[in-house]
């Protein structure tokens, strides 16, 4: 695997490994929601087994991670907007709904974790 390659799926799984700690989820549970051991999720986290697509969709959807976060997107920046063929027309309509989405699934996360403290108080 080429170098870059490779650093982009270590941190994709850095990232995994932070939210799953974060959410309190063992790597027991990990493993019995995407239907594998404990030991191959564990080498899944490690890089020592292949992720596939279809793992990563599964593994975004159990933590409830947005793709924005999984990939470190910046969304705050906009190019290219005054294009004459009409192909970005859209571009602030576009860039507001999904600065919305991220902005709800955030606060999606905040109630997820306010609830989590008053269950340890």
């Amino acid at each position: 695997m080429e170098g870059n390659t490779l650093e982009t799926i270590e941190k994709f799984l850095k990232k995994i490994r932070e939210t799953r700690k974060t959410k309190g989820f063992s790597h027991e549970n990990m493993a019995m929601e995407l239907d594998m051991s404990p030991s191959a999720y564990n080498k899944l986290e490690r890089c020592e087994t292949t992720l596939s697509l279809e793992r990563l969709l599964k593994i975004k959807e159990v933590l409830n991670l947005p793709l924005t976060e999984l990939f470190e997107l910046i969304t705050g920046h906009t190019f290219n907007q005054d294009l004459k063929d009409q192909s970005i027309g859209n571009v602030n309509n576009l860039y507001h709904t999904t600065n919305e989405k991220f902005i709800a699934s955030l606060q999606d996360e905040i109630i997820y974790l306010r609830a989590q403290l008053d269950k340890k108080q």
